[in-house]
């Protein structure tokens, strides 16, 4: 789920935020590749599972492999200098989008899954490309802070959106699962706990934009790196229960 949603949610943001013609092509490669092996991995990762929960989860499992497939597509044409590889580009978000329903249909809750899953990749593609995109500025040191600048106005916004993800990633009601940890015993400790680290995570959204204002690139891709590391372990709490048991 968390790789899926950093597939999407970074791949999305490519063409959401003022970049394509500002940033060379050569960032999106990055980015691209980073998409493409989410994905393939989310594909991997899940097709076991998916293969197992009946028709709609095989039909989760066919469009990641197309979403999987029309990113590798866009890639390939980008490498290739195909004047539509941005359009392919974009294209490809499609089908990741259309994976998104037969996955929320399998949390039980279609409607708000499908929100928890499209927040979540907000919040994950934001923070994806906008560390991608500190680290790019260490090859085109020409390159202004807009770009970055808004990226780092995705990332305020998907800090918002985590919340939605957070709270609607409680246990409802059912039986606990220990498995992972006897904490899970604690009533909606995961959601205390992805609230907390999407909260950090807006702290770091304002240092953010701060830094790149002052023009402190590297001190912004820095506290991009934490970023990270705090949305991916607070989109992994949110989505411990997302599936019932």
């Amino acid at each position: 789920m968390v790789l899926y949603e950093t597939a999407l949610g970074g791949l999305a943001l490519l063409w959401l935020a003022p970049l394509w013609g500002v940033v060379r092509p050569g960032f999106f490669k990055l980015a691209g590749g980073t998409a493409l092996a989410c994905a393939v991995l989310a594909w991997l990762a899940g097709r076991g599972e998916l293969a197992a929960a009946g028709a709609t989860g095989r039909m989760a499992a066919l469009w990641l492999g197309v979403f999987a497939a029309a990113v590798l597509v866009w890639q390939v044409l980008l490498y290739a200098r195909v004047p539509a590889a941005r359009w392919a580009g974009m294209a490809a978000v499609l089908p990741g989008l259309v994976a998104g329903w037969p996955l929320a249909q399998l949390s039980g809750r279609p409607a708000l899954g499908a929100l928890a899953l499209l927040t979540g990749a907000l919040f994950l593609g934001a923070t994806m490309d906008g560390l991608l995109l500190g680290h790019w500025y260490l090859v085109d040191r020409r390159l202004s802070n807009r770009p970055i600048a808004a990226l780092a106005t995705w990332l305020v916004a998907g800090v918002a959106a985590a919340l939605v993800s957070a709270a609607l990633g409680g246990a409802r009601g059912s039986a606990v699962d220990q498995s992972l940890s006897p904490l899970l015993a604690f009533p909606n400790l995961t959601v205390y706990l992805a609230v907390g680290l999407v909260l950090l995570c807006g702290l770091m959204a304002s240092f953010i934009r701060v830094l790149v204002k002052g023009n402190s690139i590297q001190a912004a891709t820095g506290m991009f790196y934490l970023a990270v590391i705090m949305a991916l372990a607070a989109e992994f709490a949110a989505k411990v229960y997302f599936f019932p048991a």
